[in-house]
């Protein structure tokens, strides 16, 4: 085996036989199922109010009931013969509200509406089984169209007002002329298909506190790699060696960044596993991504969205991986370099900079812990220009390779030059 080799398996069991490497694994993993499970700790009590019986279910029967309910439409399009079928399945929902607004408006005494509502039981469990049956239509369409105009809303409304959101996006967010016509030719089709998107959603929606776990984990794991030597004076013996500085540098890098890439790999396949095994993916997997995020821009699917956030947080780790190594050669001291990571990492979650502040937002929002995330797909912003442009996650691919690259690079320069010096 060359040297090499020898000395990156030497550094991956030195970090691996350290407490602190499996206490924080151990620490991230169950933080992580907790998220996963947590939703579904919660029990419901449901009263008749004829009978006055009450009946107790938990969070996850519950979620079971409505994707049962919800997947019958799965593959269906949003077009107006779904809408109107939503629709009469709301009639009743939609009377009693003009009602409501009737004995609201009826004070002035200027005229009295009648309203029939179903008074047989038999009557109102159907229509309660009918609603029931659209509910997930409903509030999705609700969601877009509004409490006021679901019960009316046409299909040529209803994707004129999800277009209206967009716009109204792009103008809080400052789009440039060019970026607008950017996505002109990038927007995604209409109409699209509804499906009901438990699933992917949840993974997707956990990925922001995947990115703060991994990164706070591999702050606490790679802290001491070079603090530890340095307090402990062996780098000095180390550093005569033949092989004590290109080389052992090179087999710490790689010794790190594959731990990174390991425990980030692990952590997300457990999410993702429980998702796909509490609500499975396999029927929603190509639903169009604004099932999820309604007034995302990205043509993608959930299935390339949670991809795409996947090779995003191994790179991320990648990246966190050497920015540690970094400053535990630059500190010289675990704890100070393990504070600087959860700095970093917390800092730029809930630093925020006003839009209008184009430039320096825009940089703090292609950070990892801002960009490694569901929500990011709203970002319309581009980089680039005069006709070229990259999105957020397209600048990302390119822009952690580069920031590791010349990480690296600047820890290497500490490594050879100060790493035995300051005693």
């Amino acid at each position: 085996m060359s040297q090499l080799g020898t000395l990156y398996l030497y550094e991956l069991k030195k970090i691996l036989k350290r407490k602190m490497t499996w206490i924080a694994f151990a620490g991230v993993v169950l933080a992580m199922l907790f998220s996963c499970v947590e939703v579904l700790m919660n029990n419901y009590v449901l009263t008749d109010a004829q009978t006055g019986e009450s009946v107790r279910y938990s969070a996850y029967e519950r979620a079971m009931d409505r994707q049962a309910r919800a997947e019958e439409f799965n593959g269906r399009m949003i077009d107006d013969t779904l809408l109107r079928e939503m629709q009469a399945a709301y009639a009743d929902v939609q009377l009693r509200e003009q009602e409501r607004e009737a004995d609201i408006s009826g004070a002035s005494g200027s005229s009295v509406m009648m309203i029939q509502v179903p008074e047989e039981e038999a009557e109102a469990q159907s229509l309660a089984r009918q609603r029931g049956r659209y509910e997930a239509i409903y509030n999705y369409v609700r969601g877009i169209a509004g409490n006021e105009d679901v019960h009316t809303v046409d299909s040529d409304a209803f994707y004129g007002k999800r277009e209206q959101m967009i716009r109204d996006y792009e103008q809080t967010l400052r789009l440039t002329e060019g970026e607008k016509e950017y996505w002109r030719r990038q927007e995604a089709r209409t109409p699209y298909a509804f499906y009901w998107d438990m699933g992917p959603s949840m993974a997707l929606a956990s990925f922001k506190m995947m990115l703060a776990l991994t990164a706070l984990m591999i702050g606490m794991i790679l802290s001491g790699v070079f603090a530890d030597e340095h307090m402990r004076k062996t780098d000095q013996l180390v550093l005569c060696g033949r092989y004590g500085r290109g080389t052992l540098y090179l087999a710490k890098l790689l010794a790190a960044m594959t731990l990174a890439l390991l425990g980030t790999l692990l952590v997300g396949g457990i999410t993702m596993l429980c998702f796909g095994v509490l609500y499975g993916y396999e029927k929603n997997w190509n639903a169009d991504l604004q099932i999820y995020l309604e007034a995302s821009p990205f043509a993608l699917t959930m299935g390339e969205g949670i991809l795409i956030l996947t090779a995003l947080l191994l790179l991320a780790a990648v990246l966190h991986s050497i920015l540690a190594l970094v400053l535990s050669c630059l500190t010289r001291n675990g704890v100070a370099s393990m504070s600087l990571v959860m700095v970093y990492t917390l800092g730029t979650l809930f630093i925020h900079v006003p839009q209008r502040l184009r430039v320096l937002s825009q940089c703090l929002d292609l950070l990892p812990a801002r960009a490694v995330c569901a929500s990011a797909f709203y970002d319309a912003r581009l980089v680039g220009g005069g006709g070229h442009y990259l999105t957020f996650w397209q600048a990302g691919m390119l822009l952690y390779p580069a920031l590791s690259l010349a990480l690296a690079l600047l820890g290497a320069l500490l490594y050879r030059r100060w790493q035995i010096s300051g005693r």
